[in-house]
């Protein structure tokens, strides 16, 4: 993300099947803008399609929202995300999917142990997405995963 990227992120947000979901659009921008600031354990990303911007994500540190995430103690063990599809025409193909598989990456390097979403309880394409990444359905605004688990037999 940087900050040339923020203007994008802006019409995305302004877009109906976006905004429904996400709500005030200078919520998300001011987080953005003060990403090495207030915000800095959000860590913010452009999504590409080869050489074009097609979406945005982020992950974070739930312990820095004890807020939103007041069962979350540790430091580095519990992350959020969000993300989304800014360009129409990449909708319902497979991007958010892929999206989350890069998240999960990003968040295993990081030493993230699970990882919470929290779409709107009506948002059911993100639902399908979540599940079919792994996430549990905890409630109809809450998911999670676990990550690094690995299972053995004897």
């Amino acid at each position: 993300m940087t900050d040339s990227d923020i203007a994008t992120v802006g019409e995305w947000l302004d877009k109906e099947y976006i905004r429904k979901w996400y709500g005030k659009k200078e919520n998300w921008l001011v987080e953005i803008r003060n990403r090495n600031g207030k915000y800095h354990f959000i860590r913010h990303f452009i999504v590409f399609l080869d050489d074009r911007k097609i979406g945005f994500c982020q992950y974070f540190d739930c312990s820095f929202v004890k807020d939103l995430f007041p069962d979350i103690a540790d430091r580095h063990h519990a992350f959020g995300i969000d993300f989304l599809i800014g360009e129409e025409d990449c909708l319902n193909k497979g991007f958010g999917t892929m999206i989350i598989r890069k998240l999960e990456e990003k968040i295993a390097e990081a030493g993230g142990k699970e990882i919470w979403a929290d779409p709107a309880a009506d948002n059911f394409i993100s639902h399908k997405v979540l599940l079919n990444n792994g996430f549990i359905k905890i409630s109809d605004e809450e998911y999670r995963k676990i990550l690094n688990q690995t299972v053995t037999t004897q």
